[in-house]
């Protein structure tokens, strides 16, 4: 009888120890889960992230296309194709801009920020160009040539750099400073 005394309390230890370790392994195998789940996620956020950020740099992309075309006039003083196609297209222009500077959220400071300064530029600028007709409007593109060229590398190289830094997805929320005051000047 001490045999099979020995052997029951054996299995009844098998047993218990059988059932801690079904307890600890779905204990663990849950845990696990959930781990992986919140990763999923995080990792399903940055991509929909992600895919806003390079939106908004296609969208600054094709501003940056056309702030790049120059024409000569016959006097051979060269101005953005912007201000030579009248004053719609101007204002055709400015609305894209704005909608670049829409997508602030998703882009780094330094672009946002020469955005910015181009809007600022462009809406002095609506005072010479409204109601003139389009050798007027190009003479102020010769005249404000340099200073949209200056702006348009400027934004070049800024966007350039957000993009080596897109996957930082924390670094761009995270050094946020646009709660200044915006000065509108007159050029």
């Amino acid at each position: 009888m001490p045999n099979l005394t020995k052997m029951s309390e054996t299995i009844k230890i098998l047993l218990a120890s059988g059932v801690i370790a079904g307890i600890v392994s779905a204990i663990i195998s849950y845990l696990t889960s959930i781990r992986l789940k919140k990763m999923d996620f995080r990792n399903e956020y940055y991509k929909e992230i992600l895919k806003k950020r390079l939106n908004a740099y296609e969208f600054i992309e094709n501003q940056i296309a056309v702030m790049k075309s120059v024409v000569l006039d016959d006097d051979g003083k060269p101005f953005h194709l912007i201000f030579g196609q009248g004053e719609s297209k101007f204002y055709e222009f400015q609305q894209n801009l704005m909608l670049a500077i829409s997508y602030g959220l998703w882009i780094d400071n330094e672009t946002h920020e020469t955005l910015d300064e181009i809007n600022n530029l462009f809406f002095n600028l609506n005072n010479h160009v409204n109601k003139k007709n389009d050798s007027v409007i190009e003479e102020i593109g010769k005249k404000y040539y340099n200073r949209v060229s200056e702006l348009r590398m400027k934004l070049e190289k800024n966007a350039k750099k957000g993009l080596y830094d897109l996957h930082d997805i924390k670094k761009v929320f995270k050094s946020k400073k646009r709660n200044k005051k915006r000065i509108i000047y007159k050029e």
